[in-house]
Order: C-alpha cells, then sequence, then structure tokens
C-alpha cells in the first residue's frame, strides 16, 4: 500500500502542480478582466460538474470490492455509460444559461465564453471516474500515469494558446483539445485490462449503483458550492478585474490534494472491508497512521506560507496582484481541515446521505453568513464566512463517523500526536520571521525562510517522535530499490537489443 500511495502522491503533485501553473500563466498573459472571466468561467464548471457526475466515479470504490469476476466487465460500461449520458444535461445547462450567469455576475463577455466552453463537459465527464477504476483493479501505475500525462498535456495546451494568443477564448478551446486526448486515452487504459471478458449488466445493478452515488454526488456538489459561495457572492458584488484580484489568493494550496486524497484513495478498500467485518481497532490503525503521516507536510506547507505569504503570491502572479495577499492567508486556514478527508471515511462506511446532509447544513451557514458579511466588510466577510462553514462542515462529518464508529471523541482523532506535531511546525515559523526584515527579494527570502524552516521542523520532528530515523531509511532505501530496479530493467533491456 506504501508504494502504491506513493506513486499516486507524486502523480497529484504533478497534477496540482499544472493546475497552478495555469492559474500563474494566465494571470501573466491575460488581462485581468479576462483572468476573471476565465476563473467565472471555471466556477460554473465546476459546480455542474459535481451536480451532473452524481458521484459516480466515488461509487466505483465502494462497489468494486463487492463485485464477482463476471460482473466487473458490465461495472465499467454502465459507470461509462451513465457519465456519457449525464454530459449531455451538463453542456446544454451551461449553453443555456450562459446569458443568465453573465448577467447575474455583473460580466457581458462571460456568456460568449460559457457557450463556447459548453463543449468541454461532453468529452471531460465521460472520463472523469478514470483513476477510480484504474485504481480499483490495482493498476496504480496505470492511474498515476494517466493523471500526470493528462495534466502536463493540459498546461502545456493553455500555456501554448495563452502565450501565442494572449486570448481568452483560445485558452477554453485548447482545453477542449485538451479533453478530447484525456477521453480517448482515459477509456482505452480502463477498457484494456476487461476487454477480453463477457459483460453481465442488469438494470438493478445500475440501480443500486445511483442509489448508492446519488446522495454523495449532491454532496459533494453542496462541498462544492461551500467552497465557491464566498467566490460567487465576491463575483456579485464586484468587476470582473476586483474578482481576478480576490480569486488570485482565494484558493487553497493543493496539499491535501497530493497527500490526502491519494493516500485515503488508495485505502478506502481496505477501510470498507475492515468497517465491514466489524474489526474498528483496525480501521482505526490504519486512518490513525495515514493523518499522523499526512499531517507533517500540511501544517508544515500551513505555517510557513502564513509567514510568507506575500512574496508568494508576488512571487506567482506578479506585483499587481498583492492585494491577494488578504484571501491567500485565509484560505490557508483550511489546510489543518486536510490531514484526511472525511467525506471519503463516511463514504467508505456507506453513509453517503450523511455526508450529503453535513454539506449540506455548512453550505445553507456559508450563504447566509457571508451574505451579511459581504455587505458589512467586504471580501473580508465572504473569506471569513469560507472558512468558518469549512470548519462546521468538518465537524459534522467528523461526528458522524465518531457514531458510526461507536466510539467517543477522545478515540476519534489521534488527538496527541496532531498537536506535537502541530507546535513544531509554529516553533519553526516563528523562527522565519526575521527573514521577512532582510533587504532582500521575495525570491531569496523564500529560499533563505525555506532552509531555516525545514531544517528547524525536521529537527523537532525528529525531536517528537513525528518521524523516525528508521522511517527515513526505509524511505531512502525503497527509493534506491526502485532505481536500481529500474536500472537493471534499462541494462536487460540494452544486452537483449541486437
Amino acid at each position: 500500500m506504501f508504494a502504491r500511495a506513493l506513486l499516486m502522491i507524486a502523480s497529484k503533485i504533478v497534477a496540482h502542480a499544472a493546475f497552478m501553473l495555469i492559474a500563474v500563466v494566465l494571470a501573466r498573459s491575460l488581462a485581468q478582466a479576462e483572468f476573471g472571466t476565465f476563473n467565472q468561467v471555471w466556477l460554473f464548471n465546476k459546480a455542474l460538474l459535481f451536480l451532473f457526475d452524481l458521484g459516480l466515479p466515488m461509487s466505483v470504490y465502494y462497489f468494486w470490492p463487492r463485485l464477482a469476476d463476471r460482473q466487473k466487465k458490465g461495472f465499467i460500461l454502465q459507470t461509462l455509460f451513465s457519465l456519457a449520458l449525464l454530459a449531455v444535461p451538463f453542456a446544454a445547462t451551461m449553453y443555456f444559461l450562459a446569458d443568465s450567469v453573465s448577467v447575474q455576475f455583473n460580466n457581458p463577455d462571460l456568456a460568449g465564453h460559457l457557450r463556447l466552453f459548453a463543449l468541454y463537459p461532453l468529452v471531460m465527464l465521460p472520463a472523469s471516474a478514470t483513476e477510480e477504476l484504474l485504481l480499483s483493479q490495482g493498476l496504480t501505475g496505470r492511474a498515476a500515469a494517466f493523471e500526470s500525462f493528462t495534466k502536463i498535456a493540459m498546461i502545456a495546451a493553455v500555456a501554448a494558446a495563452a502565450l501565442l494568443s494572449h486570448r481568452l477564448d483560445w485558452v477554453l478551446r485548447a482545453l477542449i483539445g485538451y479533453g478530447t486526448l484525456q477521453l480517448i486515452l482515459g477509456i482505452w487504459l480502463v477498457w484494456q485490462p476487461v476487454r477480453h471478458l463477457k459483460a453481465r449488466w442488469s438494470v438493478g445493478d445500475w440501480t443500486s449503483q445511483l442509489a448508492y452515488s446519488a446522495p454523495y454526488g449532491f454532496s459533494t456538489l453542496a462541498a462544492v458550492a461551500n467552497y465557491q459561495v464566498d467566490k460567487v457572492l465576491v463575483s456579485l458584488f464586484n468587476a470582473p478585474a476586483a474578482f481576478a484580484v480576490y480569486a488570485a489568493g482565494a484558493f487553497e494550496i493543493p496539499i491535501a490534494g497530493v497527500t490526502a486524497v491519494p493516500v485515503v484513495s488508495v485505502m478506502m478498500g481496505d477501510l470498507t472491508r475492515h468497517f465491514a467485518a466489524g474489526n474498528i481497532d483496525e480501521f482505526l490503525a490504519l486512518w490513525h497512521r495515514s493523518m499522523r503521516k499526512v499531517a507533517l507536510p500540511v501544517f508544515a506547507v500551513t505555517a510557513f506560507l502564513m509567514v510568507f505569504a506575500e512574496p508568494t503570491v508576488t512571487l506567482l502572479f506578479s506585483a499587481k496582484y498583492a492585494s491577494s495577499v488578504g484571501p491567500f492567508r485565509f484560505f490557508l486556514l483550511f489546510l489543518p481541515l486536510r490531514i484526511t478527508v472525511l467525506d471519503y471515511i463516511l463514504a467508505s462506511l456507506g453513509k453517503t446521505k450523511a455526508v450529503f446532509a453535513a454539506q449540506l447544513a455548512a453550505t445553507a451557514t456559508n450563504i447566509l453568513l457571508g451574505a451579511f458579511l459581504i455587505r458589512a466588510v467586504g471580501w473580508w466577510g465572504a473569506a471569513l464566512s469560507a472558512v468558518l462553514s469549512g470548519y462546521i462542515q468538518s465537524g459534522l462529518l467528523a461526528n458522524e463517523i465518531r457514531k458510526q464508529l461507536g466510539i467517543g471523541a477522545v478515540r476519534l482523532m489521534p488527538w496527541l500526536d496532531l498537536v506535537k506535531v502541530g507546535w513544531v511546525a509554529i516553533a519553526a515559523a516563528v523562527a522565519c520571521l526575521p527573514v521577512l526584515w532582510l533587504p532582500v527579494g521575495g525570491v531569496w527570502q523564500l529560499a533563505v525562510g525555506g532552509c531555516i524552516y525545514t531544517t528547524i521542523y525536521g529537527v523537532g520532528s525528529l525531536k517528537v517522535g513525528a518521524i523516525t530515523m528508521a522511517e527515513i531509511q526505509g524511505l531512502l532505501r525503497w527509493g534506491r530499490n526502485k532505481l536500481k530496479a529500474v536500472w537493471t530493467r534499462g541494462d536487460r533491456q540494452d544486452r537483449l537489443r541486437p
């Protein structure tokens, strides 16, 4: 499991780096108003995505361990068919609501771009379960390669369009082309392992999958809506250029996407089996071990960037986005919640309706509180409401997991270990504060601060037992073995080559 998780972590690093680079390239190559329009197009696309995929990709993790071999090809077919079917109303909704959304967002240019981008769901949605289907079949290497290759292709296409044309419409066309490539490759990879099997399909199997996935899909929609409420509110009350400044900072550093998400995805099958067998101790041991390890990079990034927010934002987006530092710091407060993926954990227990209820409550709170606060204190209110609702959502999900496992709050999380790592991260960050007073540029501040922070954080983590020398040596040994295997394989191929 360790090797599989590392492969997925590596692929997620590539994927999230690609998304970050897209934002950086577009912020520097498009006018502020066009960059704001791009963020509005992407915002509307993301909201509709989680409405129309109905949680089908996530349902793969729940159903696959329960399927007999004769059912697997039919299950893949019904998943791909369902997503292709749902892509049609997805695209139609984006196309026909373009004018209304444009009016609400005070952006006359938005409608044309939304109608153009309505083609994207048709090629993107059918491939959206590729990673889940490959991981469930044990094809972690293929899943990691698919994620890495497609995201590299994405940044290459978008960067080429942006830098050569400096026009948003060509950027959107590049994304549609990338989506077509992803669709073809994804279907081919998923189909290869099962192409020789006979397909068995029934309406009962299909309705069972939809009955499980739909509540989770709606809960994910509520979660995305909750995460995007602040941006919608800022769009409603500000011009596209002002929204661009807010959106440049109001994002989460994707550390969870490259740590907790792949780790939990890889172990979801084991969590489901432990819970079904009543092995709560084994369930908790596996889950807690993942949280302790994921907390190390998550807490480190949170504390470091809280100190070095200004040089980070201006280095990424240029000095004209200096005002984005405020929302950037607010959104860093989300990161301590990302040491695990609570909705995945609850989904592994089969409780997708509880996920939906928790997400809906948090979203309603965010809308009401955000609408009040943004009128009172501007975008600060929208950011504050977003963070508070995120903590409410996590609290509701954690409490439901606790009830399903039949344990107390003290046993739910490895609290002591998390507190130790948190204090080490804070101490290292405080020690780096004097670096901000150095009369050097942002790049040097980040470089010097990074060296000091890494040293203090690493030593501190060893001292409190958050990481051990045995684990470091084991990781290095694993890396050497992998490199040796690759080298040996290449050597063998050279000898066989005539």
